[in-house]
């Protein structure tokens, strides 16, 4: 086992008392057995500048008496210390900076962050080119900054490039960080991740008041959030810090060999050839889309021609408010791969009745079908509308039914409430097909989910979570059902950028946390907001998708990623 530390703090304004809070949390993370110490994001002073000169005079210089006083505590105590500042280039420009100091002193690699967020547009330069990956006797570790972390490209490249360590130092004040990006970022990855946050002011304690008046965030909620943590390969955290308080939170991981064995064949199934869309500028999302959509899930109990019947009953007794249903992957079927040649013949007939209701209720029906021929089956997402298939989408991902893949490309439908996109079976699982979607303007993303016993693979994964971070992460809504529960209807927040007065809502800690209806039962109602998914600016001179990390994206497309950098 080794032990690995988040290092959660406050830092302020003067350079000094800063240098000396980083090497006190140091020594107090060595003492406690740390062979890792992942410190914030912007330790050097808070990211808050009057001017690009007071932004110049704030940053540290490499080589410099900063960094060398941190490169000695490494040395000093023999470990691993990643220590993330504002570093002065070539002026007049500033890059936020990771460093990654080894138990010898010598800096081992350094990542500058690819996507900025907010008010650093203006005084910082984002990367040129993606890096952050260091073999250690440790493992592969793999570093990204916060902003980094809200897209899923840079951590996916790096642990395509063989990464076992995730590390993210952030300067947050957003709850929504800590509980939803973070997390799913080692998910996706299965992959352990050292997320280490702020605390206190995150603006110079003189202007608070300023500034929450100007941006309509309370004075208590412009402080780092904390919930610095360590988080396991299935996203669930193995020890989270408080808010509000300095500390150090030690976890014991496991040693290289048995982490690699948790990763083997994670991404094997990936498809790069599908992802090429992913290179392209987003579309701007059609405007016009429903300000609000009643939307049901179904989980109709029984099996065979019973689940159909019970279906059709369900769907009948539906408000008439009610516009989409959506049900789980081939839902009347179970076991589906004993006998294909029957599961294909249930899933005709409950595609038949299915579209009469359709037809007579004027109701949208998201499915999901076998069909084929011996040899050829393939597994196939539906929607059906006024009683007829209006969108076909093959699953693009091997099966966990065992299907091969049969599509290679991800399709989009205009519905007079908003454009979707349907990802079939286990293709949630990859993050690149959701972003496809957004890039092509989606509103929101329909998902037909495989059971429990086609699924067992990844009975591990918090799917909600996973889910949960598609929806944040491109601001689109999404609709999920499946056999086994988990499934959930994600809409957004209609008012989310930061720096503008809201009207809905008051800021509570979360900019960007979708608002989830957990599948329940048979029958889960909500309301989804299409109309949110137009607007994807978080803060000013922040688009998710125009301003997301595209130094990573390239990595993607390749089969074997990159080599370590």
């Amino acid at each position: 086992m080794s032990k690995v530390a988040a290092l959660q703090f406050a830092t302020g304004t003067d350079i000094a008392e800063n240098l000396a809070t980083c090497i006190r949390m140091i020594d107090a993370a060595a003492a406690e057995g740390a062979r890792l110490a992942v410190l914030p994001e912007f330790c050097n002073h808070i990211s808050w500048y009057r001017d690009r000169e007071e932004a110049w005079a704030c940053a540290v210089a490499l080589p410099g008496p900063f960094l060398a006083a941190i490169a000695e505590r490494a040395r000093h105590h023999q470990c691993y210390v990643l220590i993330n500042v504002s570093l002065r280039r070539q002026r007049p420009q500033i890059t936020v900076t990771s460093l990654l100091y080894g138990p010898t002193g010598d800096l081992l690699g350094e990542a500058d962050k690819q996507s900025l967020m907010g008010h650093e547009n203006d005084f910082f330069t984002p990367a040129t080119r993606a890096a952050g990956l260091v073999e250690t006797e440790l493992g592969r570790i793999g570093f990204i900054a916060c902003r980094d972390g809200i897209s899923f490209e840079p951590s996916r490249r790096l642990a395509l490039a063989g990464a076992d360590i995730l590390c993210n130092s952030l300067n947050s004040f957003a709850f929504d960080e800590a509980s939803l990006h973070v997390r799913a970022r080692a998910a996706e990855n299965s992959l352990f991740m050292v997320a280490a946050n702020k605390v206190g002011p995150l603006v110079p304690v003189g202007e608070l008041t300023q500034v929450s008046s100007l941006t309509s965030i309370p004075e208590a909620l412009l402080y780092g959030a904390g919930e610095s943590q360590v988080v396991g390969p299935d996203g669930r955290p193995l020890v989270v810090a408080d808010r509000g308080r300095e500390q150090v939170v030690v976890a014991d991981i496991p040693d290289r060999a048995q982490r690699l064995e948790l990763y083997m064949g994670n991404l094997a199934r990936r498809r790069p050839s599908l992802y090429g869309p992913l290179e392209l500028e987003a579309e701007d999302v059609p405007s016009g889309a429903a300000s609000c959509i009643e939307v049901a899930l179904l989980n109709p109990q029984g099996e065979g021609a019973t689940a159909v019947h019970r279906a059709e009953a369900l769907l009948s007794a539906l408000p008439d408010t009610v516009r989409l249903a959506v049900l789980p992957a081939c839902f009347p079927v179970r076991d589906a791969a004993t006998n294909w040649e029957r599961t294909v013949e249930l899933c005709r007939f409950a595609e038949e009745r299915l579209s009469q209701i359709s037809a007579r209720r004027g109701l949208q029906i998201c499915m999901s079908v076998i069909e084929g021929e011996p040899g050829e089956w393939r597994h196939l997402g539906l929607l059906l509308d006024q009683g007829r298939r209006r969108l076909e989408q093959a699953e693009l991902h091997r099966s966990a039914l065992g299907l091969a893949p049969s599509g290679h490309d991800l399709h989009v439908l205009d519905l007079p409430w908003g454009r979707v996109a349907i990802l079939a079976g286990d293709d949630c699982l990859y993050p690149e097909l959701a972003r496809i979607a957004a890039i092509k303007g989606a509103h929101c993303l329909l998902v037909p989910r495989n059971g429990e016993r086609v699924a067992k693979v990844h009975k591990s994964k918090d799917m909600s979570l996973l889910l949960s971070a598609r929806a944040a992460e491109n601001r689109v809504c999404l609709a999920a059902c499946s056999r086994s529960g988990g499934g959930l209807l994600a809409t957004l927040e209609r008012e989310f950028t930061l720096m503008q007065p809201w009207q809905e809502r008051h800021f509570d800690g979360n900019i960007n946390m979708p608002l989830n209806t957990m599948q329940k039962g048979e029958v889960t109602i909500a309301f989804l907001h299409p109309v949110a998914a137009e607007n994807k600016m978080i803060s000013a001179n922040t688009h998710l998708l125009h301003s997301r990390p595209h130094q990573s994206t390239r990595s993607l497309l390749t089969v074997a990623g990159e080599p370590a950098l």
